[in-house]
This record gives C-alpha cells, structure tokens and sequence, in this order.
C-alpha cells in the first residue's frame, strides 16, 4: 500500500477527533449515544473526540518507528524528488533520535500519546474524580511541554529544505490534543461539567 493512504488513515482518526472537539461534534456524537451514554454530554464529546486524536497521534507514531527501523536495515520507505521526503529525515540518526535518551522521536512520540491517551480515559471513567482537574492539567501540561519539541524537529526540517508528512501528523495530533485538554479545562472550571448529576439532583 502506497505511504500516503496509510497516512490518511491516521489522518482520519485524527480528523474525526478534531471535529467531535467542535460544535458539529454533538451532531457527530449521535453514532455513540446508543452504546456510550456519557456521550450525550459535551463532556463525553469531548473525551470521546480526545481518544480519537490519542489514538491517531500514536498510530502515526507508531508508523514512524517502524519506518525507522526499515531505514536502518538499508530500504526506503519515503522518499521522493519533491519536498515531502521522510527518508532524508526519519533516516538520519543525528535528527530521528532525541538528544537525552537517544531513542527515536516515534517511540518518544508512542510514550507520549500513550500517556495523554490514558490520562483521557481516566478523566472519562472518573469524572467526578478529585483528582480529574490534577489529570486534566498534567495533560495540558504534557502537551505544552510537547510544543518546544515540535518546534526542534521543525527546525530539522527548515534545516535540511525536507518535510515529514507522518511527523507533521504527528505533531499536529499534539497541537489539536492540547486544544482538546484547554476545552475539558475550561468546561470542569464551568458549571456543565456533569449536567447529568444535576438532573439527578432536581428529581429529588
């Protein structure tokens, strides 16, 4: 299979988080209120949506360790004469490899979203949780912390006149992940958070 399908399926995981993040993500949402109550709230919308980009930024992670690998047995898996070339990129070893542990930048990546992945269906599973603001923060955090990172490897870009595609995807994930993690911010600090207790609530 061509290199670019199998990116627009990461692609489309991603995409399909990004737009249950927005307003037409109630509209969307509907296809789970069947099997996932929690969906019917915009909290649910937005975990929901969160878990699709999670899961796509890992994805595509995933796919760049593997190309990885492929490029140090000698094959190529990327390349071209135009500027999207991950070859030239994910291949060299002084720019696919972080500088502290010196692993490749698509285990980091599969680690990262992982982790971000796990605090969403913590938050989703404990709502009510105390600790839910701690997890909601440390996962806005760990995405701001991704920011300098992004900016490091696209200066490897910029460097070397090449763009990643599967990288770019990657980094895209992060950005949209770190709007997704504002979003649940903003809606635990307001008073729609859990609107279903307070239907509980007024039966009583």
């Amino acid at each position: 299979m061509n290199e670019y399908a199998v990116l627009s399926i990461h692609g489309v995981i991603i995409l399909f988080g990004l737009l249950l993040l927005t307003p037409f993500g109630s509209s969307l949402a509907t296809i789970f209120h069947g099997r996932y109550e929690s969906t019917k709230t915009k909290r649910g919308q937005l975990i929901a949506g969160m878990v699709f980009v999670c899961f796509g930024g890992f994805t595509v992670s995933a796919h760049t360790l593997w190309m990885h690998n492929k490029l140090s047995e000698g094959q190529s898996v990327c390349s071209g004469d135009t500027i999207l070339n991950c070859d030239g990129l994910i291949g060299n070893l002084s720019y696919n490899t972080d500088p502290l542990f010196g692993q490749p930048w698509g285990l980091i990546g599969m680690v990262a979203f992982t982790a971000l992945m796990w605090l969403v269906l913590t938050i989703g599973k404990e709502p009510m949780s105390p600790q839910t603001p701690l997890f909601i923060k440390a996962g806005l955090g760990a995405t701001i912390a991704g920011l300098p990172v992004i900016g490091l490897l696209v200066s490897y870009e910029i460097k070397e006149g090449l763009i990643c595609p599967f990288c770019t995807t990657a980094h895209i994930a992060n950005i949209i992940a770190l709007v997704g993690f504002f979003l649940l911010f903003r809606l635990n600090e307001s008073e729609d958070w859990a609107p279903e207790t307070k239907k509980f609530f007024s039966r009583k």
